[in-house]
């Protein structure tokens, strides 16, 4: 690539960039999470040059560009993955009493429900002519996660992350994604002709899963130098890389591989952890994530379905994905004897979808088991039930004038 095109790159980089930091202040300062700022500014910057003619669009956003904004957004989302991994690892022991087996209803609840109500608009969700017509199940299980890292932001925003309900709120999240990833994992396997691998990129992907499951976490434990700072650094993006090489050459997505390297790899410190290292990396590498996506969606090919039936399934799934998580929150309220509000308030909190969704549909869409429609519309979704948590959580959960108790304050 040519200086004068990498400039024009990184400009545009710059500018999505910054964008997404306004934006993303002005969502903390109306009590939304500043993640929403990369995904807005990056569907906007998106959205607009596809719209645009062809001519002011190679203006906008150059040919080099989309190449740069591509590869930054590819490392963004699997940093960000890897994250997301290192989160379930960390939040795996939140609320230790229930256990995960009493959260299973609230887990399974929202994923068959939307499962359930995505089935009749197959025909809209089912990416054209694939070999795999079980697009619908990938979006009901897509519908069903609940985004850990974004909940812990919103907790933190919210100042309750010592009532009860945010605590189980963060446990079924955590076994919820577990779930909704494996699940995913499966689908994509079905989905993908495992046929076609040869032998030694089967070894060679075994090999490289077995280095971030075994190998660079012993590392990590054995070596002190690699437990802080820089070294602990490389090596959090070496497994981030290993991972997704690892998934690559067994044929299914590297975000898949990623997830399972952030898992594995050692906790930090408070000061050295994954989310405080990691973090201004993914800032400034994830924004590009977004636009490339929204400029992924054909805007003539969403016209042609924006007809009645497509609309009637984004209200249908729109409200199955709303309900459905409200009525997990009550469910186990009921069956611990809570008091209404702190059902509706855990309720609210679990209808946080963040980028955890994006991702995921990000995942069927580049395997071919969901169609443009589907992916849009769970990205909408996901931006939309985001935006929402925080003020849906505010309105079914009044101030208390006494301050309770943290292990009392769901009861009655």
């Amino acid at each position: 690539m040519p200086l004068g095109d990498a400039l024009q790159g990184l400009t545009t980089l710059a500018v999505v960039v910054l964008g997404s930091l306004i934006v993303g202040n002005v969502f903390s300062r109306v009590g939304q999470p500043r993640v929403l700022g990369p995904i807005a500014v990056g569907i906007a910057v998106g959205t607009v040059a596809t719209a645009c003619s062809e001519a002011f669009d190679l203006t906008l956003i150059s040919a080099s560009s989309v190449h740069l904004l591509q590869d930054v957004g590819t490392a963004g989302l699997l940093l960000l993955m890897f994250s997301v991994g290192a989160e379930l690892r960390g939040r795996r022991d939140t609320a230790h009493i229930p256990s995960n087996w009493h959260l299973m209803p609230s887990v399974l609840l929202p994923i068959v429900a939307c499962t359930v109500i995505a089935w009749p608009f197959a025909d809209l969700l089912v990416a054209p002519g694939s070999d795999a017509p079980f697009g619908w199940l990938f979006v009901g299980i897509a519908l069903g996660v609940t985004a850990v890292p974004v909940l812990a932001l919103i907790i933190k925003d919210l100042g309750i992350g010592d009532r009860i309900e945010t605590q189980i709120a963060l446990r079924v999240s955590v076994v919820t994604d577990g779930l909704a990833w494996l699940l995913v994992s499966a689908l994509v396997i079905a989905g993908t002709s495992i046929g076609a691998l040869s032998i030694p990129a089967v070894v060679t992907g075994a090999v490289l899963l077995m280095s971030v499951t075994v190998v660079f976490p012993q590392c990590v434990r054995r070596v002190n130098p690699l437990t802080r700072g820089g070294p602990r650094l490389v090596m959090m993006v070496l497994s981030t890389l290993a991972g997704a090489a690892a998934t690559q050459f067994l044929g299914f997505h590297p975000a898949i591989g990623v997830v399972i390297a952030g898992f594995f790899f050692p906790d930090g410190s408070a000061e050295q952890g994954t989310q405080q290292m990691l973090a201004p990396v993914v800032e400034v590498l994830l924004p590009a994530f977004f636009v490339i996506s929204a400029m992924s969606v054909p805007l003539r090919a969403l016209r042609e379905l924006a007809s009645w039936p497509g609309f009637a399934c984004f209200c249908a799934l729109g409200m199955a994905a709303l309900l459905s998580k409200l009525g997990a929150g009550f469910i186990f309220g009921a069956v611990n004897r809570w008091h209404w509000r702190s059902s509706a308030g855990l309720g609210a909190l679990l209808n946080c979808r963040g980028v955890t969704e994006i991702a995921i549909a990000t995942v069927g869409f580049h395997a071919g088991l969901i169609s443009v429609y589907a992916f849009a519309l769970l990205s909408a979704l996901a931006l939309l039930t985001t935006a929402t948590t925080a003020p849906l959580y505010r309105a079914v959960v009044r101030r208390r004038r006494s301050r309770e108790p943290a292990n009392a304050s769901g009861s009655r």
